[in-house]
């Protein structure tokens, strides 16, 4: 037994084409993609109206969406709507990227089936992550394995923890500072807010203020 109907999400030609050949040298007989978020989470929702759903998601996380307007503009959001509108829809994530807070937050939060990192071995860890998904139980490659044991787990310092805290509740920047000048915290001015806001935003990988504080939050450390 093996899946028969698989979803690809990958803008990138050559990636699109080399996943599905290796999908479709595994024997599953349905194997579509898209290049585009917006369009995979059409294609699921149109599947399961007609009563012939995906059985799992290949998703890439970052996608080049400049030519176009997008309601979905990374894997993550295509992930978490995907879920949201089919739950028991298994995924696996194949991207280049090997953060530890971007895995983590994937496996722990939005609850992937498997993670494989891109790269010379990518397509095959990715058919070993197809062949354990499909037994249910959770798969990550040797290298996202490898990020998630790393024993130097990122850590908010006490000045970070109250900025994003004063940030979930709704502060913004200039208030930010007016709170910190008010108890004597420094740095307080509004380019030093400002500075360590960008810097965070880095670290996480996070485009927003919102999605920060949202994955600064899932991961516990707030």
């Amino acid at each position: 037994m093996k899946f028969t109907k698989v979803l690809v999400a990958e803008d990138t030609d050559s990636n699109n084409f080399g996943i599905v050949a290796k999908l479709k040298n595994l024997g599953i007989e349905t194997v579509e993609h898209v290049q585009y978020c917006d369009n995979a989470h059409l294609k699921i929702k149109k599947a399961l109206l007609v009563g012939e759903p995906y059985q799992l998601l290949v998703s890439d996380l970052s996608f080049d969406n400049s030519n176009r307007k997008s309601k979905l503009s990374s894997g993550e959001e295509l992930i978490e709507a995907a879920k949201t509108t089919q739950p028991n829809l298994k995924v696996i994530v194949f991207s280049v990227i090997d953060k530890q807070t971007i895995i983590k937050n994937l496996l722990d939060n939005l609850k992937v089936n498997a993670y494989v990192c891109k790269g010379l071995n990518g397509l095959n860890e990715l058919e070993k992550a197809i062949e354990k998904v499909y037994q249910n139980e959770q798969f990550t490659c040797p290298v996202a394995t490898s990020v998630l044991k790393q024993q130097n787990v990122l850590a908010l310092n006490k000045y970070e923890q109250q900025l994003l805290q004063l940030l979930a509740t709704g502060y913004k920047q200039n208030e930010i500072s007016e709170h910190f000048k008010l108890h004597k915290i420094a740095p307080n001015s509004v380019r030093s807010i400002e500075a360590h806001i960008s810097k965070l935003k880095d670290t996480f990988d996070a485009k927003t203020t919102h999605q920060l504080v949202y994955m600064v939050t899932s991961l516990g450390l707030l």
